[in-house]
C-alpha cells in the first residue's frame, strides 16, 4: 500500500509540476534554504519475533543548498523504536526460560537528524539523491520487559544514530518542492546476545527504515 501511495504521489507532482514550470525552466536551488514537512512509514527492524513493526512517523524538514547539486539539512522526527532477542532464537515468551541473555523493549523518539546529501540530475528538475547522516534520539517512552538479568538501568534515555538513505526530488517551481526518501538508521544499544562469529560482539542495536514522502519551500 505505500509503495502505490508512493507512486501515485509522484505521478500527481510530477504532472502538476510540468504544467506550472516554463518548458525549459531549470532551477538552480544554490544559496536557498527550504523549510518543510515529512510523513510516512517506520519499520522496526530489531524485533526478532511476533511484535507489530510498522507504524506511523514524521517530521519538520530545514534544508540550506550550499551548490547546485549539495545540501545539508537538519531535523526533528517522531517514530517508535524496539527491540527483543534470545539467545535461543525460540519464542518471547520466557515462561520457565532460564536463558541468561533476553529482553523485549519497546520506546518512542524524538530525534535530531542532521546529514549531508547529493543530489544528480536524471531529467531537468527531477533528480535522485544520496544521504548520510548522524541523528541523536531522545526517548520519550521506554518499556522494558522480560529482561534477564535485570540491567535496564545500565541503559541511557537517548541513542546516537548514524544512517544512510536514497531518494527522488522534484522541484515544482523556484520555491516548491516535493520529494520521497528512504533511509536506514542504526542506534543504541538495547542488550547482548552470544555473537554468531568473531566479528560479532552480540549487541542488540536498534534498527529501523523510515519511508517519507515530504514536502518543502523557500519562503525567501
Amino acid at each position: 500500500m505505500v509503495k502505490i501511495n508512493c507512486l501515485v504521489f509522484l505521478v500527481v507532482t510530477f504532472s502538476t509540476g510540468l504544467f506550472a514550470q516554463e518548458k525549459d525552466s531549470i532551477v538552480n536551488p544554490k544559496g536557498k534554504i527550504y523549510f518543510g514537512i515529512e510523513i510516512g512509514n517506520n519499520t522496526i527492524n530489531s524485533y526478532e519475533f511476533n511484535e507489530s513493526k510498522t507504524s506511523f512517523q514524521g517530521g519538520l524538514v530545514a534544508e540550506y543548498y550550499f551548490a547546485r547539486h549539495w545540501s545539508v539539512s537538519g531535523r526533528i522526527k517522531y517514530y517508535k523504536i524496539g527491540a527483543s532477542f534470545s539467545d535461543d532464537g525460540s519464542s518471547i515468551d520466557f515462561a520457565g526460560k532460564t536463558t541468561y541473555n533476553t529482553g523485549r523493549f519497546r520506546g518512542e523518539a524524538i530525534a535530531i537528524p542532521l546529514d549531508i546529501k547529493w543530489e544528480f540530475r536524471l531529467y531537468k528538475n527531477f533528480a535522485g539523491f544520496l544521504k548520510l547522516g548522524y541523528a541523536l534520539s531522545i526517548e520519550t517512552k521506554s518499556e522494558y520487559s522480560n529482561y534477564s538479568p535485570a540491567i535496564t538501568e545500565n541503559f541511557p534515555n537517548y541513542n546516537h544514530n548514524l544512517f544512510t538513505g536514497y531518494g527522488l526530488n522534484y522541484f515544482i517551481n523556484e520555491k516548491d518542492a516535493v520529494f520521497i526518501s528512504v533511509e536506514y538508521f542504526i542506534g543504541g544499544n538495547k542488550g547482548k546476545q552470544n555473537g554468531l562469529n568473531i566479528f560479532d560482539d552480540g549487541r542488540k542495536y536498534l534498527t529501523n527504515t523510515l519511508v517519507n514522502l515530504g514536502y518543502k519551500r523557500c519562503f525567501f
